[in-house]
């Protein structure tokens, strides 16, 4: 089920939010506060495996957020934790929840006042919390703790941690209404999810006792322990996973492989546009080490270069795969920009996107989206008056609204955003440009156009439509796309535009100075080449006019000939490119035959890769969407953290699904 359905509840007359679907109470009327300490963490014994964990992150998966009384008594405790242990070698919490009725947000303020001890994680929490468009995961970061809200119904959302997650959770807050009220999640699928999942010595805790629970948990292979019940309950139950399982993967061609490296080690990112700076940030928001090779003089002289930029979610008719994905990376997208808008000067205006009905074939794009019936903060369907009122200038037309769409300075951002890393610790070299790399022992040396060289344990690739000039990406079918984009002054006329206006191009509202807008952009396929043209300057001016035939784009004028052209990268499913450098020859030789090894059941080795060299690449024309997402997946997955997305989405962003999807249709590559 793609779209998630709110909770409904009421309060009862000890205040305790009830839930009308399952006629059950959040928390205890007791004390949920207790209970959830007695139950769930003292179950798991999290303190003591805190203090003794060796490891850097540690994960906790629950089944029902509720109204985030666990998260937020538990965010609380590794902060005491983390205060009292500075030096401990866990530093930071991560957070799983699944959560099929999210509580709307006013109640869920209402909910979380009980507790004024976690009146700040609380008010944080809800200055993020947003009305889930789709289902799946959406993160959200408290400082040390990142919270991985997946919603939606726990028997779809599940399974989508994948094949990656196996034995990576540490322990499983056993939550959510009673088996009485609820018999559809506690099922023998999410025992045997959760045994997969977790990882060897890992825990289970839970407030029940209930017989068919415990066997079920017994069954999937947990040893189960009944211990005194909270409050008035007799009994609870709490778990471990004693052996270590043998990773079973469904998709072994799509495999991620975390690196292999030391703490200290440091990262390298060949780049230096908005990939390059999301990554950066994740990276040294995780303690990396992190050197960035730019090959022009300062970042963001390429794709990344605009004076305006849209940021909107890619919308589709007939692509569900790829419009779940970008809904995901514009809610992830909106959260950082507004975050770092408190860290980072940048002309932006989140003014809301237009899409114009312009001809018959956009017409009924439009209205097949909105036959979607997505949520309203998503899209909006307008009327020609409707369109044309938001917009501040009449259209000929109707069509459809993105209200929380914004445009931005990108290279303003961009630059402005590396120096605010520098002061977090990023080492940013220019006028680098690599042009070999080569894997030797344990680390990869780069080579630079002077013929120097660096070696460094840990590669990313971040550096547009060169991202296949070196061997080991040269498979990767990925392309050019030149644009040219127009800098046009303003008028009386222009002046009124209210939104980023979407048609056969765009046209950005006036700048901060009030001086200039945007227009364009030319779209020149397998084109890298940078220099002015003339006619695709004169085709921007053109478009808007034929395009939208009113009066006022008659202000529309291109004739200053003031422009800048990037190459963007892209592919041909128009999805970006995001994890582990696939070793092509390498799957040519494991996967030639795979058709028939799946068709017999025969086994099938795990996908190969180069080791530790990743790459984050493909953006096209929506970086500014997807590049704060992507740069936290592939800093989660180089650090061997949860991802923040499905495995179904996951598979159409790796690097080897062209060739893939060719093979096991039983092709040739």
């Amino acid at each position: 089920m793609l779209q998630v359905e709110s909770a409904e509840i009421h309060f009862n007359q000890d205040n305790t939010p009830v839930s009308e679907q399952f006629d059950d109470i959040y928390f205890c009327n007791q004390d949920g506060l207790a209970e959830s300490r007695y139950v769930f963490q003292q179950g798991n014994q999290l303190w003591q495996r805190w203090l003794e964990s060796e490891q850097h992150h540690f994960v906790i998966a629950e089944t029902g957020f509720g109204t985030g009384l666990n998260f937020l008594i538990t965010t609380d405790l590794f902060r005491q934790f983390r205060q009292q242990h500075p030096q401990a070698p866990l530093k930071r919490l991560f957070f799983i929840s699944f959560e099929k009725y999210p509580i709307p947000l006013e109640q869920l303020k209402q909910a979380q006042q009980i507790y004024p001890e976690f009146i700040n994680i609380a008010q944080q929490l809800q200055a993020q919390w947003q009305q889930p468009i789709v289902a799946g995961c959406y993160r959200f970061h408290f400082e040390e703790t990142t919270l991985d809200l997946w919603f939606g119904d726990i028997n779809e959302q599940l399974p989508q941690l994948g094949d990656y997650m196996q034995s990576r959770i540490d322990a499983w807050f056993l939550d959510g209404f009673a088996p009485s009220k609820n018999p559809e999640m506690w099922n023998e699928q999410l025992y045997t999810q959760m045994y997969r999942y977790s990882k060897p010595n890992g825990t289970l805790a839970t407030f029940t006792a209930a017989s068919a629970v415990r066997k079920g948990l017994e069954k999937a292979g947990f040893a189960v322990q009944k211990r005194k019940g909270f409050g008035k309950k007799r009994e609870c139950l709490t778990g471990q996973k004693l052996t270590k399982n043998t990773p079973q993967f469904a998709f072994p061609w799509y495999h991620f492989n975390p690196a292999q490296f030391e703490r200290q080690a440091e990262i390298v990112i060949i780049g230096g546009g908005i990939a390059s700076l999301f990554t950066a940030l994740a990276l040294l928001q995780r303690g990396a080490k992190v050197t960035l090779y730019c090959e022009d003089e300062q970042p963001a002289l390429n794709a990344s270069g605009n004076k305006q930029g849209a940021f909107y979610p890619q919308l589709s008719d007939d692509d569900l795969r790829n419009i779940r994905f970008y809904i995901h990376a514009f809610a992830y997208g909106q959260q950082q920009l507004r975050h770092l808008s408190q860290q980072i000067d940048f002309e932006h205006q989140f003014c809301g996107v237009a899409l114009c009905g312009y001809d018959q074939k956009s017409a009924v794009k439009l209205a097949k989206i909105s036959q979607q019936q997505w949520h309203e903060s998503l899209y909006q369907s307008l009327n020609q008056q409707q369109l044309s009122d938001i917009v501040g200038l009449p259209l000929p037309f109707g069509g459809g609204f993105i209200p929380q769409g914004a445009w931005l300075n990108p290279r303003q951002f961009v630059q402005n955003g590396f120096a605010y890393l520098k002061k977090l610790g990023l080492t940013l070299k220019t006028s680098q440009k690599i042009t070999a790399l080569q894997r030797q022992k344990d680390s990869w040396m780069l080579t630079n156009q002077q013929n120097e060289q660096f070696q460094h344990q840990i590669v990313v690739l971040a550096n547009g439509h060169k991202i296949s000039d070196f061997t080991q990406t040269q498979p990767l079918p990925t392309y050019p796309v030149r644009g040219q984009v127009g800098q046009i002054p303003t008028s009386k006329n222009l002046l009124k535009l209210n939104t980023v206006l979407c048609y056969d191009g765009y046209l950005t509202p006036v700048d901060q100075a009030k001086t200039n807008h945007c227009i364009g952009a030319s779209h020149v396929r397998d084109n890298a080449t940078r220099h002015f043209s003339l006619e695709e300057q004169q085709q921007n001016q053109q478009k808007i006019q034929q395009n939208i035939t009113a009066l006022w784009t008659k202000d529309v004028d291109t004739s200053d000939n003031l422009a800048r052209v990037g190459v963007r990268c892209a592919m041909r499913d128009r999805m970006p490119l995001i994890g582990n450098v696939p070793n092509f020859e390498q799957q040519c030789i494991d996967y030639k035959n795979i058709y028939n090894l799946r068709r017999r059941k025969q086994p099938i080795v795990p996908a190969a890769n180069h080791l530790n060299l990743y790459f984050i690449g493909a953006l096209g024309s929506r970086g500014l969407t997807s590049a704060p997402l992507l740069g936290e997946l592939l800093g989660s997955l180089i650090y061997g953290e949860p991802l923040p997305l499905s495995e179904d989405i996951l598979h159409n962003l790796v690097g080897n699904r062209s060739w893939m999807r060719r093979l096991l249709k039983g092709g040739v590559v």
